[in-house]
């Protein structure tokens, strides 16, 4: 549950989200606690179920991308069902426990990461596509969420999904906007709608977009700021089997 998102600024936006991410993602001690509150661990197993039923993987080929990876918590959560999974993430941090992880629960075999801002520039991971790429409860993170989707959307094989989980929308049973608003790295305060998503998705040239919601949870945040209260959506779509971009 990191982030990252291309440098420059839509809509004369100058807040340096990456930059605001990194340093909060990076903050000593966070990387380390993450991964052992029962919060998000509940949370990690919840996604990892959602996830395995909105895609047919199979561990002979399936070849996974989990960006903004984090520490990996939700990548260990579909792990046993992919050939191979790459982690991508701008926290050094994150991925040094990514990595820590990997190696003692022992999936070093099927698990990597790299630090990279991606951008969907050529060359980048030396032209690799994947069967899936997922990204959990990072959208809310990312200050052009269009740019992201697209750049993602280029590193799908042809006919391969892409699965998002992050925040609906607030409602009166949940209290994500009081206790976001404040956080300068939180660029969608008020989390995600259907049709927020559903013009992401087809603004990528993606198809058979689905939207549901996954669960309810109470995260403890780490770093003091308090209990977020929140609902959970996943959201899919698929590149064209005959894509328009290779």
């Amino acid at each position: 549950m990191s982030d990252q998102q291309h440098h420059h600024h839509p809509h004369g936006q100058g807040h340096d989200y990456v930059e605001a991410n990194k340093a909060y993602f990076n903050a000593s001690g966070y990387a380390a606690s993450y991964d052992d509150h029962p919060s998000y661990v509940e949370f990690a197993k919840a996604v990892g179920a959602a996830i395995r039923d909105a895609y047919p993987f199979d561990p002979e080929t399936t070849t996974a991308l989990d960006f903004a990876c984090g520490t990996g918590l939700t990548t260990r959560s579909y792990v046993p069902y992919v050939k191979s999974v790459l982690g991508v993430d701008i926290s050094q941090r994150m991925l040094d426990q990514y990595t820590k992880q990997a190696i003692e629960k022992g999936f070093a075999d099927k698990m990597s990461c790299i630090c990279t801002e991606l951008k969907g520039a050529e060359g980048e991971l030396d032209g690799a596509q994947f069967d899936v790429i997922t990204c959990s409860m990072a959208y809310h993170h990312f200050g052009s969420t269009q740019d992201i989707t697209n750049m993602l959307a280029k590193f799908l094989r042809p006919g391969g999904v892409l699965i998002i989980i992050d925040i609906e929308a607030p409602s009166e049973q949940t209290k994500a906007l009081k206790e976001m608003e404040n956080l300068e790295y939180v660029a969608h305060k008020r989390g995600f709608e259907t049709e927020d998503m559903r013009k992401l998705f087809e603004g990528a040239g993606l198809v058979a977009f689905d939207m549901k919601h996954v669960t309810h949870a109470k995260l403890v945040t780490v770093g003091g700021t308090g209990d977020l209260e929140i609902d959970a959506f996943l959201a899919k779509g698929a590149k064209p089997a005959e894509s328009i971009y290779y």
